[in-house]
């Protein structure tokens, strides 16, 4: 019996926190713990159905390093990737832990993979927040998000503050699987992308001129990872179902990442404030990375809508 009770108590430590929102038809669920991710973002239909905006999370738990494709998952203190995962910045070379589905590279921050603390909590809105203490990053910082749902969408408000003692450099966005069928139409606008070489960094940013910067086409489920520059802060995928998903957000998220696995089983479309690798990039020389500074006690913000019509 004892070794039966351990073994249930065992299981219930593994189940992760699930927090539930809810505002007129929308639900989301949230899990602060597994860094802090929005799991699920879905609308109630009228005939008992749902309609899912976002891929949604397995229930079981993970390991961090290799998380589910789903759900949205916040970028910070960097999206992307940083070539070998090492840059220098000022007097400093900053060496991180590399990813192990992208080494030599690190990649996409490291708030993902640690845990989150709810901070303040409703029926419809949480905030949670990562405070960070100088490691392979040697730099310490306050992130926090504020997620809040309404009848048609939800609101994902992140930020990083610096607590640090001298200037830090920065970048940060979110990371949403959307969920998408083949055939469904995206559209966006952009005035450049970032040519990128084999390893994934961006190497030169390159202006679209006229059509170019205009994307309307139908998913296929062709594999492709494209960043953009100069995103005009709208984007929208138009289903086959009749539903649209309206993507909506401004400075300091004026980049985006296109992305899609092959067979196309989820649709990446990435609000971020930076090209892959900017703080190399920028350290070279490099213009328009989006890679910004913080000193000490200031802060970046950010705020994308996702809204479901």
């Amino acid at each position: 019996m004892a070794d039966a009770t351990t073994a249930q108590l065992r299981s219930a430590q593994a189940l992760p926190s699930v927090h539930a929102l809810a505002a007129g038809p929308m639900r989301a669920t949230l899990r602060p713990r597994d860094g802090g991710r929005i799991a699920s973002l879905w609308r109630e239909e009228p005939n008992g159905r749902r309609t899912d905006v976002l891929v949604p999370m397995p229930e079981a738990a993970f390991d961090p390093a290799y998380w589910p494709k789903a759900g949205s998952y916040p970028l910070a203190p960097f999206s992307n990737r940083i070539r070998d995962a090492a840059f220098r910045f000022g007097e400093a070379r900053v060496a991180l832990v590399p990813h192990p589905a992208a080494a030599p590279h690190a990649q996409h921050g490291f708030s993902q993979m640690r845990p989150w603390t709810v901070t303040q909590e409703t029926g419809t809105a949480i905030e949670m927040r990562y405070r960070h203490e100088p490691d392979e990053w040697p730099w310490a910082f306050e992130a926090v998000q504020r997620i809040a749902l309404d009848p048609s969408g939800l609101t994902h408000e992140i930020a990083v503050e610096s607590l640090a003692d001298t200037a830090m450099p920065v970048g940060l966005g979110i990371h949403p699987y959307f969920a998408v069928s083949q055939g469904d139409r995206i559209r966006f606008n952009a005035d450049a992308l970032w040519e990128q070489d084999a390893d994934g960094c961006g190497r030169q940013l390159v202006p679209l001129a006229g059509s170019a910067g205009h994307y309307d086409s139908r998913h296929a489920g062709k594999a492709a990872t494209i960043y953009y520059a100069g995103w005009d802060g709208v984007a929208s995928i138009h289903r086959q179902d009749g539903t649209r998903i309206l993507i909506q957000s401004a400075a300091p998220l004026d980049h985006f990442v296109f992305h899609v696995p092959a067979g196309g089983g989820y649709l990446c479309l990435e609000p971020v404030s930076h090209v892959a690798d900017a703080f190399n990039l920028a350290a070279a020389g490099h213009s328009g990375t989006g890679m910004r500074v913080l000193n000490p006690n200031e802060a970046i913000s950010a705020k994308v809508r996702i809204g479901l019509a």
